[in-house]
Order: structure tokens, then sequence, then C-alpha cells
């Protein structure tokens, strides 16, 4: 299986003005694989019932949950580090910088090693071209 992409174009526009147009590749999304669909193919693939998964996949949510609320990083092994990030506005003086000035602006991914040297190997195809007189919609 390959993965999907199209492409789209951006403008630019150069010290004298000129706009110059380049394109690039854009991935598209022809599915999203949600709990239940995962819990039933790990359930195939293991002794663990549908519910069995999806009872684990639902407390492993609520544990990374709870351990990144407590400041920790949380490492799946084969999969990545989950971690926060922190932001603030910027101060001339670091001791200007309290907790109520602190806040978490997202939620960091890290993957691992072998999922990125997976990733690396993917191919690729063209998104096909949509048939004439389908409607698409806006």
């Amino acid at each position: 299986m390959s993965k999907i992409f199209g492409t789209w174009k951006k403008k630019f526009k150069d010290a004298q003005g000129n706009v110059t147009e380049k394109y690039y590749a854009c991935p598209k999304t022809t599915r999203v694989i949600d709990e239940d669909i995962l819990a039933e193919e790990i359930s195939e693939m293991s002794s663990l019932t549908q519910g069995d998964v999806l009872s684990a996949i639902s407390a492993l949510s609520s544990r990374i949950n709870a351990h990144l609320k407590e400041g920790a990083s949380v490492k799946l092994k084969g999969i990545g580090v989950f971690g926060i990030w922190l932001t603030s506005e910027g101060y001339d003086n670091p001791k200007d910088i309290n907790p109520k000035k602190v806040r978490a602006s997202k939620v960091t991914f890290r993957p691992d090693r072998g999922l990125v040297k997976s990733i690396k190997e993917m191919k690729f195809d063209n998104m096909p071209k949509l048939p004439k007189g389908l409607v698409a919609k806006k």
C-alpha cells in the first residue's frame, strides 16, 4: 500500500515584486482509522477481545493524559514520546516569569527511530483524477 498525494500551488513574491508559483506535494487522506477499527484489527491478531482492546485504548488515553498533566513525558516503545510544550511572553528578566505567566501550548510527539525509518521507506502514488461529471462538495 502506498500514500496518496496531490499537489498545491503556492505563490512567492521576490524583492523586486515578481510573483512566481511553485507546486508542492501534499498528503491526501483516503480514510480515518478510529479506535473501533484498531480494536477489531488488534483482536484478530491477539487473544484479546475487541472490548478488551477498546478498554485498553481508553485506559492508555486516560493515563497518558494524567501523566502529561503531572509533568512527565510518556514513551511508547515502537511509537514515540509524547510531551507538553510550554510557552510564555518574553521578559527582560527571568525573575519576571512566574507560574501564572506560563501556559501549555501544545502536545509534542517525537517518533521512535524505527517508526521514522519505516515511514521514510514508504511508497507514494499520485491522487487519481476525478471522473468528469462528478459533483464535489465545497
